[in-house]
């Protein structure tokens, strides 16, 4: 009976989910009927065991199996007869056609990619599994099977690890360079920080591959992706117009996620030569369409910064994309300004749980944490790779447009501060026009006809010079009929893309002037906030400040300017103008109006002057016009190196002899030099030779200033090479000298005295000869060269009367007059000498090298391409593609076993010269990394290093094996011995002549006595010779017993007995080592503690397991949780686990059924008890009254008859 209920109760709950799924798979047959469903279906229904559900179309009903109804067994026998119930059904007069319902597999078109981080890309897949959240909505693109392919997108950034497993297919050479570095390869420079990070993670968030197991998915997965290193080291305007224009032909759009510094306190932007670039990339990039900018708004928020101020933002030719964080909160870091365009997201704030953006990371590794505006830029970029495979024909502008229309301001909860301007578009300074719809952009995209051709119309200067006084505001006003009266239609702009004021204003303190703008249509955008840390009192001259908030809007009418200083200081407007750049047709159009060009006209020339199909033959030009020799012109789009531009008109003029840029033509105005000068950059001079405090960086051809505390510094800022007055060089820095030396003397911080300078030198910063700051000029050693005094120049110096010096020559020179390129005496090799313009050209047929004994050339062996002589295959440099340089001179097609090739560039030439890999290499792949050990030769591989196995006797130091010292036979180091000589003990790592007292000696090694031993024979208690301080022997127990109470320990250094830890009976220390615990604790034998007895059969660092009957000992080893086996316990556990997947109510009711039916149980239980309990008592009464009055014998009689 009870074996029963016991196995009743776990069938009732495997029978649960049966049940279940049984009650959600009912059968349900769709049928059509003349007449109403309602009526004819029931009736039909009833009479098969069915029930009416619904009509489904007019004469369609379906009907579902009913197991309750009394016909149910017509289905129920059907199916058991594999007949389909529908046949059965078709039989009925009424029904004209039935089918079963058969549940079919279906799935979800969703993007389900293998990579492990998608599921954790929540701005790309959240809102197709949560509507109302929403995100940049890409999949939206890759359904109309956008994927980012036949575009390229490169960043100007610190550099790309292009052998990224997740970029390495999608990764584009041709996009690539390195400007730091002046090769081809965009690899980060790598250092223990990995702060060269950034370009490797912004390019995985456009071009990650897909589905290949790796970190995530890229937006723009198929698209090329390249990357400009420039970041990694001193930015000038050269190295970023560079960056800006390599490859225009090839790249689509630049990511640039980097500015001024974000503090608050800078107003700066692009230098002439960036400027030059962006014109460029817009006039010639992508055949003509204009290359595509995208730029990181900043990450001054904290700063109270504003990218009004930073003049990449508020350049007409980038897009400025701002940043909003996963749960639509400004992020901390976003900078306000009304040249934003577009938002995309980025981080959060630490401990909101909002999420970073995942991406690539170096070392071939994956990152969740990809921060700032920095990580929203590239997904901005990503986006327009997909536009642009939509619609490759869009021009630059054509971008802008669709970013306006595509972008969603109402799905960002912070974006409250909405402007909504006269065209109808809501704006904010913040988000600018939203957050980027990449399936609403390429939508748009994919049917878009180009804008018309870029209007821009200006308003005159104006003047004020007002004062406006603190904590008060003036309002200026001028009037652009400009934009709509001026007779050339190019001028003419009738809608509104972007406006740029110019401004001129000087304050106090410019952090406190506030600047807004009101266009004809009364829109108001906010110009400049206010800047709480900027004190500077400069103010901005003729700053170019940017809004795009009044798109779409005329442009004619009266323009307010409204200029509001908050602070205690003054300020004062002295100019402003207006420039509107727009169309003069109405942009989005079924009809594009065509642009007003004649066929014959070159681009450069204006349209509406007579032209010709050249440079030359333009009447007047459409950008600037550059002055020829012969008195004629030449119209280009940018000024030449070595020219600027005239804004008066338009004409090109030559800068300063010295300049190779500048900013008008005098000499302290230029932005690069010529070859053969140097930039000072405080000044903007050209010299041919740097001041003191200054070092020459020769790739950059600039003058750095050292560090302030340096007098002279050679290679960089921070190495001093002299100290001023007062200080001594000690190392690489000036430090303050403990007394004054004299000029012929330095001091020494070695023995803290002045000493004498070399007899080289007149004044130095050292001992030695190459230590020279002077020289003295009426000695034979009168010129300084490097910091060595010497008689002569060395070839490739020149002599400099003024400065006494011996100065570089160009690079290409061997003996010279000065650094110019066109001062050249002789050439270094490779080179010829040119004498009608005293240059070095490069050597163009075959290398040469001159025979020492003749003087002659001679050809250089043909593996060569330079050689020194004096034998033909002498070579320096080889085939950089198919040979390499060994040691010794002669080129080969491979390096050996034991080097590696390093590429290198000397004197513009690349040389692949094959060096030899560290001891014990056979295979690296630098002199850092090796791959391959020669373990013939007993070297094994060590991280990055191959250490030998040393033999006994010998320990490894760094990368060798080192004898070990007397009198160790064998050891770990220099001063750990594992083994000792014969007449020696070991005592830990050292060798002893006598194991002191507390230690025993055991094959030859001095091991520590039982603590309560003062002297042993062995490592017990019971093998005492002595006892310790605080112990006596008892020689009935033959152990040391403790001098101290029960509960104390003897301290050794007071001499007296104090208390043990609680619960702790007998200890030797304070707090440790228990020898016995008070009950119910138990010692645990292994650490010394006392603890309690664990309740249950698994043991943790609170309670140990305890016998049966406590002796006041934990079981050792602890006992593990039980492994029962029995039967029962599978089927349990699989019960157990389907109950617990229940949602609550189901549960509820399944416990509430278990109730009522243990309750049924118990109560049968109790009748069948009772009713056994009766029938018990009435058998005995009727067994009492059948042999009432009998007689009763012994059985033993019976046997007798």
């Amino acid at each position: 009976m009870f074996h029963s209920i016991i196995f009743s109760i776990p069938q009732f709950f495997l029978l649960i989910q049966t049940t279940q799924s049984t009650f959600n798979s009912l059968k349900s047959i769709v049928i059509q009927v003349k007449g109403d469903c309602a009526i004819i279906g029931d009736k039909i229904a009833q009479e098969h065991g069915y029930r009416y559900v619904r009509q489904i179309f007019d004469g369609y009903c379906e009907i579902e199996e009913d197991p309750s109804s009394p016909n149910h067994i017509r289905h129920r026998r059907a199916i058991e007869n594999g007949i389909d119930p529908a046949h059965i059904l078709l039989n009925h007069e009424h029904v004209e056609w039935a089918e079963s319902q058969i549940p079919k597999k279906r799935q979800k078109r969703d993007y389900v990619y293998n990579d492990p981080e998608w599921e954790k890309m929540w701005y790309l897949v959240r809102h197709s599994r949560t509507p109302n959240l929403p995100d940049l909505n890409v999949t939206g693109a890759w359904t109309m099977g956008y994927t980012g392919r036949g575009s390229v997108v490169t960043f100007l950034d610190d550099g790309l690890e292009y052998d990224h497993p997740d970029l390495l297919e999608n990764y584009d050479k041709e996009a690539s360079t390195d400007i730091n570095g002046g090769d081809d390869d965009p690899s980060p420079r790598y250092e223990p920080s990995n702060e060269n990070k950034h370009g490797t993670r912004c390019a995985g968030e456009v071009s990650a591959k897909a589905n290949n197991q790796i970190c995530g998915v890229g937006i723009a997965h198929h698209a090329r992706v390249g990357g400009i290193r420039m970041l990694d080291g001193d930015v000038t305007d050269s190295v970023e117009a560079r960056s800006i224009s390599h490859r225009p032909d090839h790249v689509d759009i630049y990511s640039a996620s980097w500015g001024p510094d974000d503090n608050g306190l800078v107003v700066d932007g692009p230098g002439v030569l960036a400027r030059k670039a962006f014109e460029n990339g817009i006039l010639n990039g992508r055949g003509g369409k204009g290359s595509i900018f995208v730029w990181a708004s900043g990450n001054g928020g904290r700063s109270s910064d504003s990218c009004a101020c930073d003049g990449y933002i508020t350049s007409i030719y980038t897009i400025a994309v701002s940043s909003v964080t996963e749960t639509g909160t400004k992020p901390w870091f976003l900078e306000e300004c009304s040249a934003t365009l577009a938002s995309a997201y980025s981080s959060g704030q630490g401990g909101t749980g909002d999420h970073d953006i995942i991406t690539t990371d170096l070392h071939h590794g994956c990152t969740e944490h990809h921060t700032g505006t920095s990580a929203a830029a590239p997904l901005a970029a990503a986006i327009y790779a997909l536009v642009l495979e939509a619609n490759p024909k869009l021009t630059w502008r054509d971008i802008m447009h669709i970013t306006v229309l595509g972008s969603r301001s109402n799905v960002i909860p912070s974006n409250t501060e909405i402007v909504k301007n006269a065209a109808g578009f809501n704006v904010s300074s913040k988000y600018g026009f939203g957050l980027m719809d990449a399936g609403l952009m390429t939508w748009y995209a994919s049917g878009w006809k180009n804008v018309p051709a870029m209007s821009s119309c200006e308003t005159p200067t104006s003047n004020p010079k007002k004062t406006i006084a603190a904590h008060s505001a003036e309002i200026f006003s001028m009037d652009s009929n400009e934009c709509k009266l001026d007779s050339d239609i190019k001028r003419q702009v009738n809608h509104i893309e972007q406006v740029q004021v110019f401004i001129t204003l000087t304050a106090t303190f410019r952090g406190t002037i506030e600047i807004y703008l009101d266009s004809p249509a009364n829109t108001t955008t906010q110009l400049l906030p206010k800047r709480d840390r900027d004190r500077n009192d400069q103010g901005f001259s003729n700053w170019a400040f940017l809004t795009v908030q009044l798109w779409g809007e005329s442009p004619h009418g009266e323009w307010r300017l409204k200029v509001s200083n908050t602070g205690d200081g003054s300020a004062v407007l002295e100019s402003w103008r207006v420039v509107v750049h727009g169309t003069r047709e109405y942009p989005i159009s079924a009809r594009s109006s065509p642009e007003i060009t004649r066929p014959d006209c070159h681009v450069e020339c204006n349209v509406n002057d007579t032209c010709g199909n050249t440079d030359t033959s333009c009447a007047s030009c459409r950008h600037y016009k550059q002055p020829l020799a012969d008195g004629k012109f030449r119209c280009v789009g940018i000024c030449p190196e070595g020219s600027y531009s005239s804004a008066a008109d338009k004409s090109c003029y030559p800068c300063h002899p010295q300049c190779g840029s500048c900013r008008n033509a005098s000499e302290n105005s230029c932005v690069s030099c010529k070859i053969g000068f140097f930039l000072i950059h405080d000044t903007m001079l050209c010299v041919d030779s740097c001041p003191p405090n200054y070092y020459i960086d020769r790739k950059l051809r600039k003058c750095v200033r050292c560090k302030s505390d340096c007098a002279s510094c050679d290679t960089n800022s921070y190495i001093c090479s002299s100290c001023p007055n007062g200080y001594a060089l000690k190392d690489a820095d000036c430090v303050k000298a403990a007394q004054a030396c004299k000029p012929e003397e330095y001091f020494d911080f070695t023995t803290n005295t002045c000493r004498w300078c070399d007899s080289r030198c007149k004044t130095c910063s050292g001992s030695q000869a190459y230590q020279c700051t002077s020289c003295d000029t009426n000695s034979k050693f009168r010129f300084l060269q490097y910091h060595t005094c010497v008689n002569a120049c060395s070839p490739g110096f020149y002599r400099s009367e003024a400065t006494s010096q011996c100065l570089s020559c160009h690079e290409t020179c061997s003996d010279c007059t000065s650094s110019n390129d066109s001062a050249c005496l002789s050439c270094k090799l490779g080179y010829d000498y040119v004498p009608d313009t005293h240059r070095c050209e490069k050597h163009i047929g075959k290398p040469y090298y001159i025979d020492p004994k003749t003087g002659e050339k001679r050809t250089c062996h043909g593996s060569c391409t330079q050689c020194k002589g004096p034998q033909p295959n002498d070579c320096i440099a080889c085939n950089p593609i198919t040979e390499v340089l060994l040691e010794e001179g002669h080129c080969v097609n491979e390096c050996p076993s034991g080097t590696f090739v390093n590429a290198t560039q000397t004197d513009s030439l690349p040389i692949n010269i094959c060096l030899p890999c560290l001891t014990g290499c056979k295979k690296c792949t630098s002199s850092e990394l090796c791959i391959e050990c020669d373990s013939s030769k007993g070297y094994n591989i060590s991280g990055l290093y191959c250490t030998p196995t040393c033999l006994a006797g010998t320990f490894l130091l760094n990368t060798k094996c080192v004898p070990c010292q007397d009198p160790c036979v064998t050891c770990s180091n220099a001063s750990s011995c594992l083994t000792c000589k014969n007449n020696l003990f070991l005592l830990h790592d050292q060798c002893v002549k006598k194991c002191p007292d507390g230690y025993y000696l055991n094959k030859k090694e001095c091991l520590q006595c039982h603590p309560i031993c003062g002297n042993c024979t062995g490592s017990s208690e019971y093998d005492c010779e002595m006892c310790a301080d605080g112990f006596i022997f008892d020689k009935k127990q033959n152990r040391c017993l403790s001098l101290c109470p029960n509960g104390n320990f003897y301290d050794k250094f007071d001499e007296m007995c104090k208390m043990c830890t609680s619960n702790c009976l007998e200890c030797l220390y304070p707090g440790s080592h228990c020898r016995q615990c008070s009950y119910p604790l138990s010692l645990d034998m292994s650490t010394h503690q006392c603890v309690s007895c664990c309740t249950a059969n698994l043991s943790n660092s609170d309670c140990c397991q305890c016998p049966s009957i406590w002796d006041g000992f934990c079981v050792h080893p602890l006992a593990l949780p039980s492994t029962s086996k029995w039967w029962l316990t599978a089927p349990i556990d699989e019960i157990r686990d389907k109950f617990s997947k229940l949602d609550h109510s189901r549960q509820t009711v399944i416990m509430v059924l278990l109730m009522v039916f243990l309750i049924i149980i118990s109560i049968i239980l109790i009748l069948l008890v009772l009713c056994q309990f009766k029938f018990s008592c009435n058998c005995w009464k009727s067994r009492n009254n059948q042999h009432k009055g009998a007689d009763y014998i012994l059985l033993g009689d019976l046997d007798e008859d």
